[in-house]
């Protein structure tokens, strides 16, 4: 009994480590027959790489659990809607519109009757289901057009960082959020598309007034609409998915562009190294000749002058050497420091050490 309760646990962990990888464009793993989800443990797909697009996902360095096992391995694979389930096409539906006309019936057509029930009760839980998913994808596209909106700010945060590692990091990050937002829009597009290609087979009806051929309408229309829901359910699916990945980034970056000002700034007591430090010149790159003056009247021949500024200030080096001529120091009184917990592109701060 403990054997068959540590199963489940272990199964629901399992699915759940799948589902947030699923999430992940790196270390991805999906389930080829959801078309790029996970709904079990079953035939999983492992792929370093996973570069979604519309319809199509492309996989990079890929493993399959299942089939042979020299064919589990592919450096590319690339899986497409249609791979997975194509809808009925129009001679599958005219045959299976003949087969259904041979079944037996009364004269009275009470078996087209009962069959006519049982078609209308599942075509009313497709459309239900049908419906459900519109109302998703309304509220999405509402959420779309408002989230815009919050690119445009991140995009002007991004900008105003100039050039550091931590710009190039919110970049990259952006640019993972801006695919996943594509993503969501192409895939909205292509649910209104979807949501357009129901054709109801309802004018035979008009032209053979009788039970067995309202039976076959319902039936071929609730084929019909099986093929739009399994197509509007995996979109839905995927639009979620990308939609959650764009917003979980997009949240990152919000939150380290607005705290990074406070986390660049430096503690003048964090910095100290013995009684002084003078900003010469500040995070916004304005030179303060006061510090300097102050720094001048501060030097002693028994101090070592160390400026120290950003890895990616890229001027940094040569504002230093003009503030060791300007304030006439020897190379054996000055040391230039490269800082990478300095994350202020612009900043040069000097700080007086005295010499032992």
């Amino acid at each position: 009994m403990e054997e068959q309760n540590r199963t489940p646990l272990w199964y629901k962990f399992g699915l759940l480590v799948c589902r947030l990888l699923n999430h992940l464009p790196v270390f991805h793993a999906s389930q080829d027959n959801g078309f790029d989800s996970v709904d079990s443990l079953a035939g999983l797909r492992f792929s370093l790489l996973s570069l979604p697009w519309g319809y199509k996902h492309i996989y990079l360095f890929t493993y399959v659990h299942q089939g042979n096992f020299k064919e589990r391995f592919k450096w590319v694979s690339i899986l497409r809607i249609l791979d997975i389930k194509s809808p009925h096409q129009q001679e599958e539906l005219d045959q299976l519109e003949a087969d259904f006309l041979d079944l037996d019936d009364d004269t009275g057509g009470s078996k087209s009757k009962l069959r006519m029930e049982l078609l209308k009760h599942k075509n009313a839980e497709c459309q239900n289901s049908i419906n459900t998913l519109n109302n998703k994808v309304n509220s999405y596209i509402a959420i779309a057009l408002v989230y815009t909106g919050l690119f445009a700010f991140l995009f002007q945060s991004i900008l105003e960082l100039g050039f550091s590692h931590f710009s190039v990091l919110m970049w990259l990050a952006f640019g993972l959020s801006s695919i996943s937002l594509i993503n969501v829009l192409v895939l909205l597009r292509s649910y209104l598309q979807v949501k357009g290609t129901l054709k109801s087979r309802f004018s035979s009806f008009k032209i053979s007034p009788d039970f067995k051929q309202l039976a076959k309408s319902i039936y071929i229309d609730w084929l019909t609409s099986k093929d739009e829901q399994w197509e509007a359910a995996t979109l839905v699916k995927n639009i979620e998915k990308y939609f959650i990945r764009s917003i979980f980034v997009s949240s990152l970056i919000l939150f380290s562009t607005v705290l990074q000002p406070f986390i660049q700034q430096v503690p003048s007591d964090a910095i100290k190294l013995s009684n002084d430090e003078f900003i010469l010149i500040d995070k916004e790159g304005n030179f303060s000749p006061q510090e300097l003056l102050s720094l001048s009247k501060a030097v002693t021949p028994d101090n070592i002058i160390i400026f120290v500024y950003s890895s990616s200030n890229s001027s940094g080096n040569a504002s230093a050497n003009f503030m060791i001529s300007a304030l006439n120091l020897s190379k054996q009184s000055t040391v230039i420091k490269i800082s990478d917990e300095l994350f202020d592109a612009k900043s040069l701060i000097a700080t007086i050490k005295e010499e032992k």
